[in-house]
């Protein structure tokens, strides 16, 4: 009995001994990370959602944050969009406009008020409302998702469609919209990638340096890897070739998407983040080929950047303020301009 108490005794000691080392371990962790490489924390992180893969918290404030570097503010409502709210009706007395983008619609970078979508709203005021459903991380299978499922409650009369670089890629990640028999159907999300959103990412350890340190590291080990068995399946699958699946995917999406904007008379108003759509020429010819169509309207910004100030990043990365500010006041510009007759993007050009 005396041998079974201190074998037990020894079991507990070591144990014991280990979580304490554990806890040492992290904690000088966490501390060498916060002088010597301090990362950048966003918390609460986005929330796992089955229909999108990930959505906003409703009703929160968003801190992104890195130790002696930066801290933005971004609000999201109770209908889980950073902006003003505009409640739901059944009438409107303003035209609305409603915002599909990634983290540059949404504002990753910039104050509450800074990013380019308040702009716009603070430049249409009188006669607009803007709903920015911009989403970080979202490709264009949650946008148009989105659109449907929420952004059509608000009957815009607008629709812009802001593209980034990693917009194909993300379709294959999150494949929530597809194309069966010529329509769009909606599926819920099966990418690996998600799972630790249902745990975690309200999680205090969204704040933690070491974390944050070691998840990274993480993403920049496997997402290549991971992104490019993606597109190997997909082109297998659907039996693509002659052009990238995630180029064909994204294509296919976009110019169903924009012939259902034509049939209801929603202009559809498309701009790409100064470099990123030269990088992917199936898509260009697309969208150059549905402007042509007079199915979307492509709105190329690069006149609108004269200085390298106006492309001044943030330090939490993407665009500062000043990319922001002529984002949002050329394309109010252009609104305007368009009620009246046809322009071109030079004659509305903000400086």
């Amino acid at each position: 009995m005396a041998t079974e108490r201190t074998r037990g005794r020894k079991i507990a000691f070591s144990l014991i001994s280990m979580l304490l080392l554990l806890v040492i371990f992290a904690f000088l962790g966490e501390l060498l990370v916060w002088i010597f490489n301090p990362r950048a924390t966003i918390y609460p992180a986005m929330k796992y959602s089955p229909e999108y893969g990930a959505v906003l918290y409703n009703n929160e404030v968003i801190v992104h944050q890195q130790p002696r570097h930066f801290k933005f503010l971004y609000t999201v409502n109770s209908l889980g969009y950073r902006g003003k709210e505009v409640p739901i009706s059944n009438s409107y007395d303003k035209t609305n406009i409603v915002i599909l983008g990634d983290s540059f619609s949404f504002g990753h970078g910039v104050q509450d008020g800074q990013q380019y979508a308040s702009i716009l709203w603070d430049s249409l005021a009188n006669d607009y409302n803007v709903i920015n459903l911009g989403v970080g991380g979202w490709g264009l299978t949650q946008e148009i998702r989105r659109f449907y499922e929420f952004g059509q409650l608000y009957n815009p009369k607008i629709v812009i469609l802001q593209f980034f670089h990693n917009d194909p890629v993300d379709n294959l990640n999150n494949q929530v919209t597809v194309i069966e028999n010529g329509r769009f159907e909606f599926k819920n999300s099966n990418s690996n990638t998600n799972w630790l959103k249902k745990y975690l990412s309200h999680s205090i350890i969204q704040k933690s340096q070491f974390y944050n340190l070691l998840r990274t590291g993480a993403i920049s080990l496997f997402k290549g890897k991971m992104d490019e068995a993606q597109k190997e399946e997909f082109a297998e699958k659907h039996k693509i070739s002659g052009i990238p699946p995630e180029e064909k995917y994204y294509n296919d999406l976009l110019e169903l998407f924009a012939k259902d904007m034509k049939r209801r008379n929603i202009e559809l108003l498309f701009f790409s983040v100064n470099d990123a759509l030269p990088k992917f020429p199936h898509i260009k010819d697309k969208v150059l080929e549905l402007n042509e169509e007079k199915m979307l309207k492509f709105i190329d910004i690069d006149p609108w950047f004269k200085t390298p100030a106006d492309v001044e990043p943030s330090p939490a990365g993407h665009y500062g303020p000043r990319w922001n500010y002529l984002v949002g006041t050329n394309l109010a510009e252009y609104i305007k301009a368009s009620n009246d007759s046809t322009i071109n993007n030079d004659s509305t050009l903000v400086n």
